[in-house]
C-alpha cells in the first residue's frame, strides 16, 4: 500500500495513537501491588481484586491499535520509498516484513496475556490456589508467552535497525540524534530513568512503568518521520 505525501502526518499521528493505546494496554496489563508470592512468572494474588473491565479495555484498545498502528506503519513505508527514488532496498524489505508481523504480533501478545489473567482472576474468585494454578497452567502459559515474546523482540529488532539505519543514510532526514526514537532506544532510556526515579523515590511503580518504552518506541517512530516529511533531502526532488 501507498500514502500521498500530503496524508501522510496524518497516518503518522494515527500510528502513534495507536502506539499509545498499545501503551495504555501495557500499563492495565501491570499489577502494582506488591503482596503476595508471584506464579505464572508475573502474576500476583491481588490479580483477583483487580476490575475486569480493565482487561477487556486492553482487548478493546489491541483490537484499535492494531489498524491505528499499521497506518503509522504504511505512511513511514511510502516516506522511505518515495526517498529511495525507485532503488532496491533490503533494508526496508526488512522494515515491510517487520511491519507486518509487528502489527499483528503486538496485537497477539497483549490478547495471550489478557485472556491469561481473565482466567486466572477467575480461577482465584473461585477457590482455586495459585499453586494449583501455576501447575495447570505453566506449561501451556509458557509456550505461549515465550512465542509471542520471541515474535515481538524480533520485530522490535528489525524495526530498529531498519530505522537507525535509514537514518544514518539520510533517507529519513532527521538529526542523527533522533535515531534514539525507536523501540530498543526508547525501552534503554525508560528503564534507566525509570531506575533512577525509583532510586531516588523508592517506588517501584517508575521502574514497572518503564516498560511503556516498547510500545512507545515505534510511536517516536513515526514522530521521526512525521518530522522528515517536512526536510528536503539532498539529490533527490522532494
Amino acid at each position: 500500500m501507498y500514502i500521498k505525501e500530503k496524508y501522510r502526518r496524518l497516518f503518522l499521528l494515527i500510528g502513534f495513537i495507536g502506539t499509545a493505546l498499545f501503551a495504555v494496554g501495557d500499563v492495565l496489563l501491570q499489577n502494582f501491588d506488591n503482596s503476595g508470592e508471584t506464579f505464572l512468572y508475573m502474576i500476583k494474588p491481588t490479580i483477583a481484586d483487580q476490575p475486569m473491565w480493565q482487561l477487556y479495555f486492553v482487548l478493546l484498545t489491541g483490537a484499535i491499535a492494531t489498524p491505528f498502528m499499521w497506518l503509522g506503519m504504511i505512511a513511514t513505508h511510502s516516506h522511505i520509498k518515495d526517498r529511495l527514488n525507485g532503488k532496491k532496498s533490503k533494508m526496508l524489505t526488512c522494515y515491510d516484513i517487520a511491519a507486518v508481523i509487528g502489527s499483528l504480533t503486538f496485537f497477539a501478545a497483549h490478547s495471550v496475556c489478557a485472556v491469561l489473567m481473565m482466567s486466572v482472576k477467575n480461577a482465584l474468585e473461585c477457590g482455586i490456589t495459585p499453586e494449583k494454578i501455576n501447575e495447570v497452567y505453566l506449561v501451556s502459559f509458557t509456550l505461549s508467552f515465550a512465542v509471542t515474546n520471541i515474535w515481538v523482540t524480533v520485530t522490535e529488532m528489525m524495526l530498529t535497525v531498519a530505522f537507525i539505519y535509514f537514518v544514518f543514510k539520510g533517507i529519513i532526514a532527521v538529526p542523527k540524534v533522533m535515531c534514539v526514537m525507536n523501540t530498543a532506544g526508547a525501552f534503554i532510556i525508560f528503564h534507566l530513568v525509570g531506575s533512577a526515579l525509583t532510586a531516588v523515590t523508592g517506588n517501584e511503580i517508575f521502574t514497572r512503568l518503564a516498560g511503556l518504552g516498547a510500545s512507545l518506541g515505534i510511536g517516536l517512530m513515526f514522530v521521526a518521520v512525521c518530522f522528515a516529511c517536512s526536510t528536503p533531502v539532498k539529490g533527490t526532488d522532494r
